[in-house]
């Protein structure tokens, strides 16, 4: 997992969002996700595909149902943690 690509994937406000539910929960399913996040379906499967793209989450179907995991839910929890540590600093 390069680091460049996962920067890349919490650059987008809906991924984030994502990411830091799944941070919360052990598994969450599409449907879910996009009433969670408040945002279409169509829009959380595109951002999942980025997202599995980059290997950071994985998927397993049960029977109709996606559920979505994170891979490293450790590494990504420290990357949210300090990335909420550098939006509280002041330059």
């Amino acid at each position: 997992m390069n680091e460049h690509k996962i920067f890349r994937a919490l650059g987008d406000k809906t991924r984030f969002e994502i990411i830091s539910k799944l941070i919360t929960d052990k598994k969450n399913c599409c449907t879910d996700l996009a009433n969670i996040t408040n945002r279409d379906l169509s829009t959380i499967t595109r951002q999942l595909d980025i997202l599995k793209k980059e290997n950071i989450i994985q998927v397993t179907k049960i029977g109709k149902s996606k559920c979505i995991s994170l891979k490293n839910k450790k590494l990504i929890k420290i990357i949210i943690n300090n990335s909420k540590k550098i939006k509280g600093d002041k330059i």
